[in-house]
């Protein structure tokens, strides 16, 4: 959950002026050709017209500079590693998840003939039953699709503010709730998300993409390790709400790992959505059950909130890295802008030149991290409310190679910025890691990258009566003041950063974390360990971690996880503060595809998971994307 104080901030003016990029207002980006002049492509509402100069930054004037050159792909290019001992094999799909049912029940879609949209569907609504600390009907997220054919769409189904909030009840919640409670909810956007999925791309019937929950609600299931232990985190507060209780407890006890836990009212709604579709969500008897409790218990979603709801179909955020195409999610999310600018940074130093794990491919990264973390708010906010000539052309500029390569101060090879040298101070909250990403790919080639969120575990710590349904806290994502204010209906900013990347037009990786202010930075850096150090998935992924978000100054080390002692004393010397944790940073369930389509999953041990893969041919072909049924 993003702080609401951040005070305004100014970033710094780059030292030479840049272009701002000629973008599509379509809501997929097309197949995923690395393009000639490396440049990103981001979301605009227009394009020049032909024989035109592109539209010049605000920030632009004075004369023209010198044409920006990216940096040239490697050749003969990269080849990445495959997958490793821990590692899943898939000659025709694989399943990464943060549970072990979800993880099955994907695997089971794909094996009946469905592809990785309904699969991804299946599995988030399992998630909503076993792992509800962050799966969820009663949140929302947001979806990377990558089709066989090459198109590569994003789908924003992040939760929107009720009618009636204000930044003044916002701030109210947070002082007098704490951030949870009925007040603390949003419009929830998963079950309107998983429709859209599955309309557009999918080829199943709900029905049957749900019926998996339905049963595992109602007949029930063991609790797993990480599930036991979040939900005794947040038992304290949880245990207030009646209907919480009397789910998740045994008397005054929160059930434990290993304990069954069965839930007859989340599989009767479960069931209505199967039969009835997302209207009966955001319009049936489910909408009147949460307006019902809205009202009784001072909450602010009311039904005229859920009939409004629709998810959105947003334009790929895209850049290339040494060969790559990374396809990440735009505004609302400032995980793809962050994604970009540390990786684009990185390149533009050749970060990649330092040997893994050394005090300089660390400090570069750092470096990279700091002023991304800086600049990633100005862009933070939900787009359809932000004024597109001013929003669109600084979103261009921050992932511009040009105004990386002039932008000041310049990085230092051997000293640390300051972050105050970048940015005024700011907020120093952030934002709740409790979130869960899960990734999806089939033998066809059609691939699913999807984060979903309660905000924090188990959101606003309130069950809506009769339907089982935890509700998540998002409205404690607005921020007081800027790009990120509330008004009705809009979405709040997120770092989720769901991450599908090609090579040459062909499926390469399927990437993303939980984590809070830390995902960008997770998933940049399994990308760098893929792509720079040619780390085997499972390497990659369970590599040591660190983290910097410009404020505080400084550097988060995974404690049980760090970097040898004399790597963490060169940052030490070059200037960097560091914090060792015991908290893990992120939880990456990611797929690694080879060109001959040999897929090979990780699941992530910070949070356990399971990751499974498909050995033989599924029963029939996967469905063709689009032909699911009304």
């Amino acid at each position: 959950m993003l702080p609401l104080r951040p005070r305004p901030f100014s970033v710094l003016p780059c030292a030479a002026a840049c272009l701002a990029m000629l973008v599509s207002c379509d809501s997929h980006v097309p197949a995923p050709d690395t393009p000639a002049d490396g440049k990103p492509v981001v979301g605009a509402p227009e394009m020049s017209a032909p024989g035109t100069e592109p539209t010049v930054s605000a920030a632009a004037s004075g004369p023209k500079p010198p044409a920006y050159q990216a940096p040239p792909p490697p050749d003969p290019p990269l080849v990445l590693a495959g997958g490793g001992k821990r590692a899943v094999k898939g000659t025709h799909g694989a399943v990464t998840t943060v549970e072990a049912n979800a993880t099955r029940v994907g695997v089971q879609v794909l094996e009946k003939g469905g592809n990785a949209i309904d699969a991804a569907v299946a599995i988030a609504y399992v998630l909503a039953v076993t792992h509800p600390s962050a799966g969820n009907i009663g949140g929302g997220g947001f979806m990377m699709v990558r089709l066989a054919s090459g198109e590569v769409h994003a789908i924003d189904f992040r939760e929107t503010a009720p009618k009636t909030v204000t930044t003044e009840r916002v701030l109210t919640m947070l002082d007098k709730d704490g951030a949870i409670g009925w007040r603390s909810a949003g419009v929830p956007g998963t079950v309107a998300g998983m429709g859209m999925a599955r309309d557009r791309f999918g080829s199943r019937p709900l029905a049957e993409l749900v019926q998996p929950a339905i049963d595992l609600a109602r007949k029930g299931h063991k609790l797993g390790a990480r599930q036991g232990l979040s939900l005794g985190w947040a038992w304290p507060k949880l245990s207030a709400d009646p209907a919480a209780r009397a789910i998740f407890g045994r008397g005054k006890k929160a059930l434990a790992q290993g304990e069954r836990i069965e839930q007859k009212d989340l599989a009767r709604t479960l069931e209505t959505i199967a039969s009835g579709g997302e209207r009966a969500f955001y319009e049936g008897p489910i909408a009147g059950k949460i307006d019902e409790a809205m009202r009784k218990n001072g909450g602010y979603v009311t039904a005229e909130d859920l009939r409004a709801y629709r998810p959105k179909l947003r334009t790929p955020l895209r850049f290339s890295y040494r060969g790559f195409t990374v396809d990440s999610m735009p505004p609302p999310s400032m995980g793809g802008v962050a994604l970009a600018e540390i990786m684009l940074t990185l390149e533009r130093v050749r970060a990649h030149d330092a040997p893994l794990d050394s005090g300089m491919a660390l400090h570069f990264f750092i470096e990279a991290a700091r002023r991304a973390y800086a600049e990633r708010r100005l862009v933070g906010g939900d787009p359809d409310f932000l004024p597109p000539e001013t929003h669109n052309p600084l979103l261009a500029r921050l992932v511009d190679g040009g105004y990386l390569a002039a932008r000041q101060p310049p990085i230092e090879r051997d000293k640390a910025t300051p972050s105050a040298d970048l940015a005024a101070a700011g907020d120093k909250h952030t934002e709740s890691p409790e979130t869960t990403h899960f990734s999806v790919v089939d033998a066809a080639g059609n691939a699913v990258a999807c984060t979903v969120t309660q905000s924090a575990g188990y959101g606003a710590k309130v069950v809506v009566p009769g339907t089982g349904m935890v509700l998540g806290n998002a409205l404690g994502g607005f921020s007081e003041t800027g790009v990120n204010t509330v008004a009705p209906g809009k979405r709040m900013a997120s770092s989720m950063s769901p991450t599908i990347v090609t090579q040459n037009g062909k499926l390469a990786l399927v990437l993303g974390s939980p984590g809070g202010d830390t995902i960008p930075n997770t998933v940049a850096q399994v990308l760098r360990n893929l792509v720079d150090y040619r780390l085997t998935i499972d390497a990659a992924v369970t590599h040591p971690r660190i983290h910097h978000q410009w404020m505080p100054d400084k550097v988060r080390v995974e404690k049980q996880n760090a970097p040898p002692k004399s790597v963490l004393d060169d940052l030490v010397r070059r200037g960097h503060v560091l914090d060792l944790e015991n908290t893990p940073i992120g939880d990456a369930n990611d797929i690694l595809v080879e060109a001959n389509g040999t897929a090979w999953a990780a699941a992530d041990g910070r949070e356990g998971g399971k990751a499974l893969g498909l050995a033989v041919a599924p029963a029939s072909p996967p469905g063709i994307p689009g032909s699911a049924p009304a």
